[in-house]
């Protein structure tokens, strides 16, 4: 963490305590497909017309769809999600998100 707040220039100590790492949502690996994934793909498309690819902000977002649902978040919280991108692999992987 220090290496990138020195490479953007930010002058902030971040203590290590303060970063929280949910690694669960991985599921079996990289590439490979969660049903959580797939929830979360759809539902962002459907209600915010957000896509998101399956290998990075798909997870990512099941994961913060699943910690909101278990309360993890507190009301007066405030959390940023960032999409870093990725969009092609969606489309490698549309019979996932098509409807039966």
């Amino acid at each position: 963490m220090e290496k990138i707040a020195d490479y953007l220039g930010v002058n902030v100590p971040i203590p290590q305590e303060a970063v929280s790492l949910f690694d669960e949502y991985l599921g079996e690996g990289y590439t490979v497909p969660t049903a959580g994934m797939i929830e979360a793909v759809k539902l962002a498309a459907r209600t915010e017309g957000i896509l998101l690819d399956p290998t990075y902000t798909g997870k990512a977002m099941a994961g913060l769809i699943d910690l909101t649902r278990k309360g993890y978040f507190k009301k007066s919280d405030n959390v940023l999600f960032l999409h870093t991108g990725g969009l092609p692999g969606l489309y490698a992987n549309m019979p996932l998100f098509l409807e039966d």
